[in-house]
């Protein structure tokens, strides 16, 4: 299956609601890569205007994860925050400060 034919499901997902022709976090991990899909062109679309980053803000305890997250908000936010505030090229997705790459997951630094 194409990742554009995964993304057409997805988006039939979203706009009917209906979720079961995902598995049970495939749905959840479509919407992350096509997040960070968009971000990496939004960010070459608006380059010299405006810098895109996308990030991971870790594994935190939230209603999300039924708070068996090992960060703490606060924490969670940290990534987020450095992504904001240091200089960057854009196009870039962080975790845990550092440059990384979604699709192979490796860190570039």
């Amino acid at each position: 299956q194409s990742t554009g034919e995964i993304y057409g499901e997805y988006m039939r997902a979203v706009e009917t609601g209906d979720y079961s022709v995902f598995a049970e976090d495939r749905a959840y991990s479509a919407s992350k890569l096509f997040l960070n899909a968009h971000s990496a062109i939004l960010a070459r679309e608006m380059e010299g205007r405006v810098i895109v980053n996308s990030c991971c803000p870790g594994y935190v305890a939230t209603d999300m994860t039924s708070h068996k997250g090992h960060l703490t908000i606060d924490q969670g936010a940290e990534t987020p925050v450095h992504v904001c505030t240091v200089p960057t090229r854009g196009g870039d997705f962080y975790r845990q400060f550092r440059r990384y790459d979604w699709r192979t997951s490796q860190y570039l630094e």
